[in-house]
């Protein structure tokens, strides 16, 4: 088990991004990086003592691949189930800062000027950020940071934000003992205007959670404070790697500088239970690409995404 974590998972079925039926399940996730997995995902050589000891879904979150997967396969032992697959980007933190700078083409690096410069003149003169490592700063990073999260879309709509919990905190302080955990804080007049929540494991940065004020979107918070913290960590000698973790996106495409095809795999305990769930979940978001698409024929994506999130 030592390379498995045994937890209560959350699978949720939405419309776009309006959840509409959720089922706890106990569930053993693996560990393992996806940088160490092969490129051929197998079924888990343990999957049979696991739904044996009341698991009921067993999950890879990232396994390399080579070219998509059928999304649904009912197997022998399990039903194969295939969410979601996507370019994973990382950031390879060596050759220091001024030459990853480098990756960009002109008109990027100005880009990214014009942004640091335009808030830089909103603020005063000066941007004001901060990094925070040890335990007694995490403490009021994890204040500043919850402040920006109850006002993101992901906490008010996805139910993702940073975690309220007193396990989390107890995890982060524990963290920041060793040494592995950074947080930053992007501030505009002493207000906090967006975060990232990063835990370190082996010498891989996770950008586990992150956000920003809405209101302040039009001044590119997000962009500006992965600036900086990319700046830090490629002067932290004991990480190697900051891992934009699963899914898509413009900013980590932009940043990265590398990327892998993977998958989130799902292996399911052969029930007709957990068929009409999984068959719910690709109906349902199905549904949501066919909508996507036709809202972007129209030119209504962005203004309906942006009533959704205002509204939540």
């Amino acid at each position: 088990m030592e390379k498995w974590s045994r937890q209560s998972i959350n699978f949720t079925v939405r419309l776009g991004e309006i959840r509409l039926l959720t089922w706890p399940l106990n569930a053993c996730v693996l560990k393992t990086h996806f940088t160490e997995l092969p490129a051929h995902p197998v079924v888990p050589e343990e999957l049979a003592e696991f739904f044996g000891n009341s698991v009921n879904v067993v999950v890879t979150r990232s396994h390399p691949i080579e070219s998509p997967l059928p999304r649904l396969n009912i197997l022998p032992q399990t039903i194969r189930y295939i969410p979601s697959s996507y370019q994973r980007h990382w950031v390879v933190l060596d050759g220091g800062f001024e030459n990853y700078l480098k990756k960009f083409s002109a008109k990027s690096r100005n880009t990214l000027l014009r942004k640091i410069k335009k808030f830089a003149e909103f603020s005063g003169g000066e941007i004001d950020w901060r990094e925070y490592l040890r335990p007694e700063e995490m403490h009021e990073f994890y204040k500043l940071a919850m402040e920006v999260s109850q006002k993101t879309y992901q906490e008010r709509l996805l139910d993702c934000g940073l975690p309220s919990g007193q396990q989390f905190c107890k995890d982060m302080l524990a963290l920041a003992a060793e040494g592995n955990v950074r947080g930053y804080i992007l501030f505009y007049q002493g207000k906090p205007v967006a975060y990232i929540y990063c835990p370190v494991h082996n010498g891989i940065a996770l950008y586990e959670y992150v956000g920003h004020d809405p209101e302040y979107q039009c001044w590119s918070p997000g962009t500006l404070l992965q600036y900086y913290a990319l700046q830090c960590l490629f002067a932290a000698d004991r990480i190697k790697i900051f891992d934009f973790t699963e899914g898509e996106g413009a900013h980590k495409a932009f940043f990265a500088t590398s990327a892998q095809y993977c998958a989130d795999i799902y292996y399911f305990r052969r029930t007709w239970r957990n068929l009409i769930r999984v068959a719910l979940h690709a109906g349902s978001d199905g549904l949501s690409r066919g909508i996507v698409q036709v809202l972007d024929r129209l030119k209504l994506k962005s203004y309906i995404k942006k009533i959704l999130r205002s509204a939540a």
